[in-house]
């Protein structure tokens, strides 16, 4: 018996061609079950529900209301000529007391608290003894005459400041105070 091997090789194409054909079929089925169709309308269902929420919920409530948009404008960097002159700045004015005679107490000058034995200089609101005491200042402290004189209860008053602090303020009598010499 001869074998042909033209008809078989035909027959195996077939067959590879059924096989194939078997397993498209058997792939639809599992694609068209009844299941996977039910899950597959619910998810195209949800998506669909939830994509109309999204268009719903993101529009405007007032129909008439429309958003104007702003624009902010930024001016651009211009370029600012320098001054070819010179800026001639004023010299600081001397606070020294070089018109006063030596010993002598006056309006800009420094003075010493002096002589109260370690009980200290009152420093009074207002010049005289019934003025209320601000502060009591101590020997050696020292302060600028600001204002004065004044005469009071039998005393020369001089208006005193601390010059490192403008709020330690007030009146004292000159019997207490001794000019600083400016060296």
């Amino acid at each position: 018996m001869r074998y042909n091997y033209k008809n078989d090789h035909k027959a195996s194409s077939l067959e590879k061609a059924s096989v194939v054909s078997h397993n498209n079929r058997f792939r639809l089925r599992e694609i068209l079950n009844p299941v996977t169709l039910m899950t597959g309308i619910i998810l195209l269902i949800g998506l669909i529900l939830v994509s109309l929420i999204i268009i719903v919920l993101g529009r405007n409530l007032k129909m008439g209301s429309a958003v104007t948009p702003a624009v902010t404008v930024i001016a651009a960097p211009t370029f600012t000529p320098k001054s070819t002159q010179e800026t001639l700045l004023p010299s600081p004015t001397p606070t020294s007391i070089f018109f006063l005679p030596e010993g002598v107490i006056g309006i800009g000058a420094y003075v010493q608290v002096t002589g109260t034995e370690g009980a200290g200089l009152r420093m009074r609101a207002e010049p005289g003894l019934d003025g209320d005491v601000n502060f009591t200042a101590l020997d050696v402290e020292v302060f600028l005459v600001i204002d004065g004189p004044v005469e009071a209860d039998g005393y020369t008053w001089w208006h005193l400041e601390a010059p490192y602090d403008q709020t330690r303020n007030g009146w004292s009598a000159s019997d207490f105070l001794t000019p600083i010499e400016e060296e």
